[in-house]
C-alpha cells in the first residue's frame, strides 16, 4: 500500500549488518511523469524504503538517515510517484531469487496509484475526482469555498479507546505561484472517558518537504520529523462530553482577501448527544490566515491529480488513529457518513473510495456499504477498495422543534394538529393558531402545512397555540345562562335589571368575572329608585339606593370660571322617588395677577374691585402701572392682570457728575463712550457700552483719560488725543528725500501727564556721496576733498560741483563727487625722450663692436 503523507516518515535507524537479508535495487525516473511499481509475490508483512544514492550509502554504513518513502508492504503491487532522480529501493526481504519481488519503472498513472494495495490507511469516505460510469473510470473537477462531513456514530468501540475523525481537504492558492495545503479538521475521541476534542491542522503541500511559513492562527506552528505544520486544540475547558449516538458536522470554509491572502476556517457543529437533538449551530474554533500577497483566488479542489508534493488533490471524511503513524483497530464500529461540498446549496460528492492517502493517522477493519440513502461505516460489512457511486445521501440539514420535541426530517413533514381537545366534560381545547419560524422569522402557518427538506441549513420551530374554554353558568333574577367561555376571557354580567320606570335593581358586585375555570355565578342585585334634581343649570334625573342621603351639590361649576353657590340645606334622605329644587346664587371666579403675587377669589356678580398703581418691592425695586384703568366691575369671569414694568432705581457715577433714576427692567442703559472737558477726554474702557438693567445698581464705569497732544516737527504738525501715562517715541530720522532729512537732536521720549505742545529741536544733514561712499553731514558742515598721489599724477574731482583736490567745502546740499587720477603730462614727454636716447645708445654700441 502506498501512502503519500504530509510530512516525512520518522527515521530510519539501519546500518549494513541487519539481523536480515534486505532486496535492494536502484531505480532512475528520467522525467516526472514515471513512477516505481513494487510487485511483492511473496507473503507476509515487510518494510518498503526507498532512498537516494547518497543517504543509502551512508545508511548502509550505520548512519540514522530519513527516507524518501517507507512504509509496510504485503503481498500486492504498491506504486510510488516521485519526482525526476536516481533512488534506491530497499525491501527487508531476500529469498535469493528477484522473481519473488519485482520493482519497475513504469508511465505514471493516478489511477494505479489510487488503486494499489494498502496495508491500512483513514477509512470512509473520500473522493479523488473519480467517477464510475457504466464501468468505466472517468475525470471530474470540484472547486469550491466550503467543504462538510456529517457523521452520524451509532456504536463507537476503538480499541485502546482512542481514534480520530477527520475532514481532510487540499486547498489550492493562485496568485503569482500557486500554492497547495492541506487542512484537517479533526475530532479526537477518548472513548474510555467518552470525551472527545477538536483539532486543526495545516500542511504545506507546495513541494517536497515544504514548511509551512506566513500562517496566523490561535494555534502554533509544530514540528514533525524536520518538517514544520500549523497546528490548534482549543483549551481542555472546551473539551466535550458525549454519549450515543453522536452526530454533527464537520466543516472546512475558504474566504479570499483579494491581494492580500487566505483566510480558512474550522467549524463543528453538535446535533445529537444521545437523546438530545440539537439545532445546527456551528461553533468556529479557529481562523487561520494564510498570507498570499499576490493572491487571485483560492479554493478547495477535488481532482484526479498530484500536488507539487506528490500528494493528491482529494477530500475526504475518515476515521483514524489518534496519533500520527499509528494505526487503530476497532472492536466495534457502526456509523454513518457523509461527504458535501458548498454550491448553491450543500451537495454530495458525486464518487468515493472507502481509504484516505493523505493522512499520517491509518484505522484497519473498517468497510463501509452504500444503501439506498446513506453510506454506513462499520466493521460488520464488506466491501471493495473501487470507486463508489455516490447515492442520493438524505443529511439532517433541516431541524423542526414541533412542538417542543425536536426532530431532523429526511422526507416532507405534514403539520397536522387536532382541531378539539376534551380535557373533562365542562373543560376542552381549540386549536387557535400554528406560527411558523424559520431561523427567527415568524408567520402564521395553516393546520396541513407541509415542510420540506432543504439542502442547506435551516431551522424551523412550529409552535401550535391552543385556547381552553369552560363550561359556565349564569343564575340571573330573571333566569340562567350556559355557554362555553375562553380561558381568562372577561364574563360580563348586566349591570341594571329594570323593575318599572321608577324601580330597578343594580349589580353590586364587579360585573367582570374571570373564566379561571368551570363555574356556577350567582350574582347580587341592590333595590334603587330613580330621584330627580332641578340645578339652576340643568335637571338631573338618578338612581339611588333605598336609604342613602343625598348630598346636594354645595357648588355647582358652569365652567372653570363660573359657578352656582347654594344658599339651602344639602341633603335628603332617599326613601322613595323624589323631585328636589335647591336655591343658588351666582358667582365669578376673579384672579387678578400682580407682579407680587396672585389673588384668585370667587366674588359675587356686581362686585367692583380696585387695583394699586404702583408696588414697592423695597427702597430700590418696584411695579408701576403702565395703564390708567385701576377698578373694574364683575360681570364675567375675570382674569385680571394689570401691565407693570419692573423698574430699578439705578445710580450712574459719571466724571462729569452722578444721576440717579429709576429704568425699567430690561431696558437698556447707553454709556457715553466719550466725555470731552477742554482738552481733555475721557472714553470709555468697555467694549461693550449699552448696559442691561437687570437690578438695582450703583454704576461707576471706567474712562481712560487721553490728553490732546500737538506735535510740532520739521516736516508738520500732528495733532492726537493720547492716553495719560502714555510714552510718545519721537521720531529719530526724518526722510525728506532720500538725499535729505532730520536727525533729532532732544531726547526721544516724552511721557503724557496733560495736554501738550511738543516742539522737538532737529538737525537738517545732507547725504554726501564721495567716490561712491556716502555719508551724511550737518547742514554747514566743513569739508576737505582731498586725495594723496605723485608727482607723476594728477587728480581731477566732476561731479554735481566743481572742486580742486584739497579744497574744503561748506555743506548746504546734497553732493556727488569722484575723484579722476591722470598721467602729469610733464612727465609723460620727459619719458618719451629717454626711450629714444636708450635706442641710439644701443645702436652705437652694435657699430662699435662690430668694427673690432
Amino acid at each position: 500500500m502506498v501512502q503519500r503523507i504530509p510530512g516525512e516518515p520518522p527515521p530510519v535507524i539501519k546500518t549494513y549488518a541487519v539481523a536480515y537479508p534486505i532486496f535492494e535495487k536502484y531505480v532512475s525516473l528520467n522525467n516526472c511523469s514515471q513512477e516505481i511499481i513494487v510487485q511483492d509475490n511473496c507473503p507476509g508483512i515487510y518494510c518498503l524504503y526507498v532512498f537516494t544514492p547518497q543517504t543509502y550509502c551512508l545508511w548502509s554504513l550505520g548512519h540514522s538517515e530519513n527516507a524518501i518513502f517507507s512504509t509496510k508492504i504485503t503481498k500486492g503491487t504498491y506504486v510510488i510517484p516521485l519526482n525526476k532522480g536516481n533512488y534506491v529501493v530497499v525491501i527487508n526481504h531476500f529469498l535469493g531469487k528477484d522473481s519473488n519481488i519485482n520493482v519497475n519503472v513504469a508511465p505514471r498513472s493516478f489511477c494505479s496509484f489510487i488503486m494499489s494495495n494498502r496495508l491500512a490507511s483513514p477509512r470512509g469516505i473520500v473522493s479523488y475526482g473519480i467517477y464510475d460510469y457504466a464501468g468505466e473510470l472517468q475525470n471530474y473537477c470540484i472547486r469550491t469555498n466550503s467543504i462538510l462531513g456529517y457523521f452520524n456514530i451509532s456504536c463507537f468501540e476503538p480499541k485502546g479507546c482512542l481514534a480520530s475523525l477527520q475532514l481532510n481537504a487540499v486547498l489550492l492558492i493562485n496568485g503569482g505561484n500557486d500554492y497547495e495545503y492541506f487542512l484537517q479538521n479533526i475530532i479526537k475521541f477518548e472513548n474510555c472517558f467518552h470525551w472527545f476534542y477538536l483539532e486543526d491542522n495545516i500542511w504545506n503541500f507546495s513541494s517536497y518537504r515544504a514548511n509551512i511559513y506566513h500562517v496566523e492562527g490561535k494555534g502554533i506552528i509544530n514540528s514533525y520529523c524536520n518538517r514544520t505544520y500549523y497546528c490548534y486544540s482549543p483549551p481542555c475547558l472546551f473539551d466535550i462530553k458525549y454519549s450515543l449516538p453522536l452526530a454533527g458536522y464537520l466543516i472546512i470554509n475558504v474566504t479570499t482577501v483579494q491581494g492580500k491572502g487566505v483566510y480558512v476556517t474550522f467549524g463543528f457543529s453538535k446535533i445529537q448527544n444521545g437523546q438530545e437533538i440539537l439545532p445546527p449551530i456551528f461553533t468556529y474554533y479557529d481562523k487561520v490566515f494564510i498570507s498570499c500577497p499576490n493572491v487571485i483566488s483560492a479554493c478547495i479542489v477535488i481532482k484526479p491529480n498530484f500536488t507539487k508534493s506528490l500528494n493528491v488533490f482529494s477530500a475526504g471524511l475518515v476515521f483514524g488513529s489518534y496519533e500520527q503513524l499509528s494505526t487503530v483497530s476497532f472492536n466495534n464500529l457502526n456509523s454513518t457518513l457523509a461527504l458535501l461540498y458548498c454550491n448553491q446549496g450543500w451537495k454530495p460528492v458525486p464518487s468515493f473510495f472507502s481509504f484516505c492517502v493523505n493522512s499520517l493517522e491509518s484505522a484497519c477493519n473498517l468497510n463501509f456499504k452504500a444503501a439506498k440513502s446513506k453510506i454506513l461505516v462499520s466493521t460488520n460489512v464488506q466491501c471493495s477498495n473501487s470507486v463508489i457511486d455516490m447515492p442520493h445521501v438524505n443529511v439532517p440539514f433541516t431541524f423542526v422543534d414541533y412542538n417542543n420535541k425536536p426532530i431532523y426530517i429526511e422526507k416532507p413533514l405534514n403539520v397536522s394538529l387536532p382541531r378539539t381537545i376534551y380535557i373533562c366534560k365542562n373543560e376542552k381545547q381549540c386549536l387557535y393558531k400554528v406560527y411558523l419560524c424559520i431561523n427567527g422569522i415568524r408567520q402564521q402557518i395553516n393546520d396541513g402545512y407541509i415542510i420540506y427538506p432543504r439542502c442547506y441549513f435551516i431551522s424551523i420551530n412550529i409552535t401550535a397555540f391552543y385556547n381552553t374554554y369552560y363550561f359556565i353558568r349564569i343564575f340571573y333574577p330573571n333566569g340562567t345562562f350556559c355557554s362555553w367561555f375562553l380561558s381568562c376571557s372577561k364574563i360580563c354580567l348586566p349591570k341594571i335589571i329594570q323593575v318599572c320606570k321608577f324601580i330597578r335593581y343594580n349589580l353590586n358586585q364587579n360585573s367582570t368575572i374571570m373564566a379561571t375555570g368551570p363555574l356556577n355565578i350567582t350574582p347580587i342585585y341592590e333595590l334603587q329608585y330613580l330621584v330627580t334634581i332641578n340645578l339652576p343649570t340643568n335637571k338631573t334625573e338618578e338612581w339611588v339606593n333605598n336609604g342613602t342621603i343625598i348630598q346636594i351639590p354645595k357648588t355647582i361649576y358652569i365652567n372653570a370660571g363660573t359657578r352656582y353657590y347654594l344658599l339651602s340645606s344639602n341633603e335628603s334622605y332617599v326613601s322613595k322617588p323624589l323631585n328636589i329644587t335647591p336655591i343658588y346664587e351666582l358667582q365669578y371666579l376673579v384672579k387678578l395677577i400682580l407682579p407680587n403675587g396672585t389673588i384668585e377669589e370667587w366674588v359675587n356678580n356686581g362686585t367692583i374691585i380696585q387695583i394699586p398703581k404702583t408696588i414697592y418691592i423695597n427702597s430700590t425695586s418696584r411695579y408701576y402701572l403702565n395703564n390708567t384703568n385701576t377698578s373694574f366691575i364683575i360681570c364675567r369671569p375675570m382674569i385680571i392682570k394689570p401691565c407693570y414694568k419692573l423698574q430699578y432705581l439705578v445710580k450712574l457715577i459719571l466724571p462729569n457728575g452722578t444721576i440717579e433714576e429709576w429704568l425699567d427692567s430690561h431696558s437698556d442703559l447707553i454709556l457715553p463712550k466719550i466725555i470731552q472737558i477742554n482738552d481733555t477726554r475721557y472714553i470709555l474702557n468697555e467694549q461693550n457700552n449699552i448696559i442691561e438693567i437687570l437690578g438695582c445698581r450703583i454704576l461707576c464705569p471706567k474712562y481712560d483719560v487721553y490728553y490732546l497732544v500737538k506735535l510740532i516737527l520739521p516736516n508738520g504738525t500732528i495733532e492726537e488725543w493720547v492716553k495719560k501715562d502714555c510714552v510718545i517715541i519721537l521720531p529719530q530720522y526724518i526722510y525728506i528725500s532720500s538725499y535729505e532729512r532730520y536727525v533729532l537732536n532732544s531726547t526721544q521720549f516724552v511721557i503724557v501727564h496733560s495736554p501738550l505742545v511738543i516742539q522737538p529741536e532737529y538737525i537738517k544733514q545732507y547725504l554726501i556721496n564721495i567716490n561712491g561712499i556716502s555719508y551724511w553731514y550737518n547742514q554747514g558742515a566743513k569739508l576737505l576733498i582731498k586725495i594723496a598721489t605723485t608727482p607723476f599724477f594728477i587728480v581731477k574731482w566732476v561731479g554735481s560741483i566743481k572742486v580742486t583736490n584739497g579744497e574744503i567745502i561748506t555743506i548746504n546740499g546734497p553732493l556727488d563727487l569722484k575723484a579722476e587720477i591722470l598721467i602729469n603730462p610733464l612727465f609723460e614727454y620727459l619719458g618719451i625722450a629717454g626711450i629714444i636716447a636708450i635706442i641710439v645708445l644701443a645702436i652705437t654700441n652694435v657699430i662699435r663692436h662690430k668694427s673690432k
